[in-house]
């Protein structure tokens, strides 16, 4: 009964551990999305303002 005890403890540390390394891997592919939503939307923002300078810069000199 005792060796059962064990395997049953061992097992429910295993569980526990993998638990624990997917939640980390979690996190860390949300920070990962959120730095490359931050990323988008700031490259979107200097897109966009590339565009209005070289458009204004063309719209002076015609």
């Amino acid at each position: 009964m005792e060796r059962i005890n064990d395997n049953i403890l061992d097992l429910l540390v295993r569980c526990l551990q993998a638990w624990l390394i997917w939640l980390e891997k979690d996190n860390e592919w949300a920070e990962t999305e959120l730095d490359e939503k931050k990323w988008r939307a700031e490259n979107e923002a200097w897109s966009l303002n590339e565009m209005t300078y070289n458009w204004e810069f063309k719209e002076k000199w015609e």
